[in-house]
């Protein structure tokens, strides 16, 4: 039989928690947060929302399986007979009253890091954008290294306040390394999920203004995202471009080495030259002269490889596991996905999707990599909404609209009620159409278009936020899912 993730004492003391039952044994295999993916010996641990009260599930949790439950001292009180009947029927599990759910999760989570990452080499990836593309690649290389069963990391989207602290309670502890990506939706969730993890290295990929409607300018943003730098030791290492602005701001209180990445740093530090940028089909660089073909495009793509191979470097990954870990890597679905695809016309095109997230930075970028491409048919841009921009929402389309300008694209379709301050600056309204609403209507009527107009070798991007739905033109547009 597995052990439990954590004692009883180990459990009650890191939350700072009471046992409220009868039950004094504390077996758990695994954590969750959602009672439907509760199972035999799990720990539930019910969140508070907005819009849901977890501790509702308590009940199909207790159902399915768990085996211990946290759940706030205020709730347990308020309804102490509702919880004196589930201790009734359920004598062997173990009732935990915390006082905030979430932070017992975070807190939970901490004491099973210390315990099972202490051997651990332990990285940390954040930024504005291109956090999980350089995640992976980071992952990849380590495989390339440690092995496949060395490296534990973020899976998905497990990046949050709650996606970390779960992503850590699967981790087995016989691994070598652990990376695991940070994401933030509000002030201080950085500062909490470093406090769990406790990096030894950590990457920054930039500073933009994802978020900047929630934080306010890009300084708030930069002073959250070093959170994740705080618990680096002196024997590790941090890791910024050096094309940012905000390097020293948030290298500053580093105790480890500072180390700034990108073309001429990398050149000069790791001896890492670019040779080619090709477009669509990568980019080839050498490491002491050691060829290297990265598969993904852009630009962006190569500095955030710089970032990972600096970090490489720094814990003793050689140059051929480098060079084999990054030339594997393959695009993540939504995120910078190309692929030469046939439409329903019948006419093969190439067909970029970024749908997975949007801001300013990744979204400049990704219409400047279109315009830099060679040998290729018309350029068709489709942009959706930028999210959670808030009161800068409308400065920043339109500051789309003026990117979209200088690179001039064959047709550009804008969609949503953001996009309508990037419409309105643009020169070629011609070719040029606004929808304020996304969805089927909107979807078909731009695939009947593009599939009417679009010819041989012409290159489509789509780029907006998740919740725009880009992805559900691909199947109008082509004739297999892309």
């Amino acid at each position: 039989m597995s052990s439990t993730l954590l004692e009883y004492s180990e459990l009650l003391e890191g939350v700072k928690g009471k046992n409220i039952g009868s039950s004094q044994t504390c077996f758990f295999t695994s954590v969750q947060t959602d009672s439907r993916n509760v199972v035999k010996d799990t720990l539930f641990v019910p969140l508070i929302g907005e819009k849901q009260d977890g501790h509702v599930y308590i009940p199909q949790a207790l159902e399915k399986g768990a085996s211990v439950v946290f759940l706030e001292a205020s709730e347990a009180e308020k309804n102490a007979e509702k919880y004196q009947d589930l201790q009734k029927n359920y004598p062997d599990v173990l009732f935990i009253a915390v006082e905030n759910t979430l932070h017992a999760l975070q807190d939970a989570a901490e004491v099973y890091a210390s315990k099972k990452c202490r051997n651990m080499i332990r990285i940390s990836i954040t930024g504005s954008s291109g956090k999980t593309t350089t995640k992976e690649m980071m992952v990849s290389v380590c495989k390339a290294h440690f092995g496949e069963n060395g490296v534990a990391y973020t899976k998905g989207n497990f990046n949050s306040e709650t996606g970390l602290p779960l992503t850590v309670f699967t981790i087995r502890g016989d691994e070598k390394v652990c990376v695991l990506e940070m994401g933030m939706n509000r002030v201080n969730e950085i500062g909490e999920i470093s406090k769990v993890f406790k990096s030894q290295y950590g990457i920054i990929t930039n500073i933009g203004t994802a978020h900047i409607g929630i934080l306010g300018s890009r300084e708030n943003i930069a002073r959250e995202k070093r959170k994740s730098l705080a618990y680096i030791p002196e024997s590790g290492a941090a890791f910024f471009p050096e094309s940012d602005s905000y390097g020293d701001f948030c290298l500053a209180n580093v105790k480890g080495k500072k180390i700034k990445f990108g073309y001429k740093a990398s050149e000069e530090r790791y001896n890492v030259k670019l040779v080619e940028n090709k477009g669509l089909f990568g980019i080839d660089f050498t490491i002491n002269d050691k060829k290297v073909s990265l598969p993904l495009s852009g630009d962006y793509n190569f500095i955030n490889a710089l970032g990972v191979i600096s970090c490489a470097k720094e814990i003793g990954i050689s140059d051929e596991e480098i060079k084999a870990g990054l030339e594997s890597v393959a695009s993540l679905s939504g995120r910078m996905e190309t692929k030469v695809v046939q439409l329903k016309s019948g006419k093969d095109v190439i067909l970029i999707k970024d749908c997975y997230n949007a801001n300013f930075e990744s979204m400049s970028k990704v219409i400047e990599f279109c315009d830099g491409l060679k040998k290729i048919g018309k350029k068709i841009f489709v942009l959706a909404d930028m999210k959670e921009l808030g009161s800068e929402s409308e400065k920043t389309h339109r500051a789309i609209g003026e990117k979209i300008n200088e690179v001039s694209p064959d047709y550009v379709y804008l969609i949503g009620e953001e996009m309508k301050a990037a419409y309105s600056v643009l020169f070629k309204k011609e070719n040029s159409f606004y929808y304020e609403e996304a969805g089927d209507y909107t979807f078909g009527l731009i695939s009947n278009q593009i599939n009417a107009y679009a010819e041989e070798n012409d290159v489509i991007l789509l780029k907006g936020s998740h919740s725009m739905g880009l992805e559900k033109l691909v199947p109008m547009l082509v004739k297999q899912e892309a």
